[in-house]
């Protein structure tokens, strides 16, 4: 016969083994994701036109702004325009990447356009949808006008904005591009490399053996290698092609990732890619 003191024991077991089982369904269900929610162009506007306070913000065309010329320090606001120049999409889930560009007319080839980048964080559970990153008023282009604005995969689900500028003086030409990229609330700087870099402008090469020595007509292409992944970032690297000197001019160069950005060999840049300054 089962003593009353034995019934007890197995009944506070038994509760025991209820609370633990209700507790860990409990936290089971307390942990599970959030359903993720998109982004709608709605959304975007009116968090952008918190931003842009009295513009008549929207998507597919330009809109009227006033904003102090990047010619000028802490001048007065001149007359612009803006435009949404690069949109990840409403399609997907996360966060939702946007770019905003700001152009002046009738400004000097020195003068630089400005891009704003915008990191839109979606609706989870009773948190409304809101900014989580952005960065105002880069530089980019000339003639005020800011120069090409994409996107460049660094890693598993990490998307990076590419933007480019361009430069001429003397009969030379290059191009930059920057990738920033925003893990949590602010965007950093990555990665700064030359895409182009050309003098024929400069002299003739037929006519002066000092140019075509010299001469210089190079593209410098970023790759990344999908199947390297260290930090959660892509190992990168630099395919040059064109011509130096008359001479077939091939390389590539790694770009490793250290210390929370990528990190090029500047030297080799210099000398085999596409960095060489005028």
């Amino acid at each position: 016969m089962t003593s009353y003191a034995s019934h007890t024991r197995q009944h506070a077991a038994l509760g025991v083994s209820f609370a633990l089982l209700c507790a860990a369904n409990f936290g089971a269900w307390a942990l599970s994701p959030l359903p993720p929610a998109q982004i709608t162009d709605e959304t975007a506007v009116d968090l952008l036109k918190t931003a842009y306070r009295d513009e008549a913000v929207g998507f597919g065309g330009e809109w009227s702004a006033r904003h102090p010329s990047p010619d000028e320090e802490n001048g007065a606001p001149v007359a612009a325009s803006r435009k949404v120049c690069a949109d990840s999409g409403r399609d997907g889930y996360g966060p939702r990447m946007i770019a905003v560009c700001t152009s002046f007319s009738d400004a000097g080839h020195v003068t630089p356009g400005l891009v704003d980048l915008w990191l839109l964080l979606d609706p989870r559970g009773e948190r409304p949808a809101r900014v989580g990153a952005s960065k105002r008023d880069i530089a980019t282009g000339s003639f005020g006008t800011p120069g090409e604005v994409g996107f460049f995969q660094i890693g598993p689900a990490r998307t990076a904005f590419a933007l480019d500028s361009g430069y001429a003086n003397m009969g030379w030409g290059t191009s930059i591009r920057s990738l920033y990229f925003a893990e949590s609330d602010r965007f950093d700087s990555l990665l700064t490399y030359g895409t182009q870099l050309d003098n024929s402008g400069a002299c003739d090469p037929a006519e002066d053996k000092t140019c075509a020595k010299n001469a210089i007509s190079v593209e410098c292409t970023l790759r990344a290698d999908t199947a390297k992944v260290e930090y959660g970032f892509y190992a990168l690297q630099i395919e040059v092609s064109g011509e130096r000197g008359g001479k077939p001019a091939t390389a590539r160069i790694p770009v490793p990732f250290a210390n929370g950005a990528y990190a090029p060999p500047q030297q080799r840049l210099a000398d085999e890619g596409c960095d060489q300054g005028f």
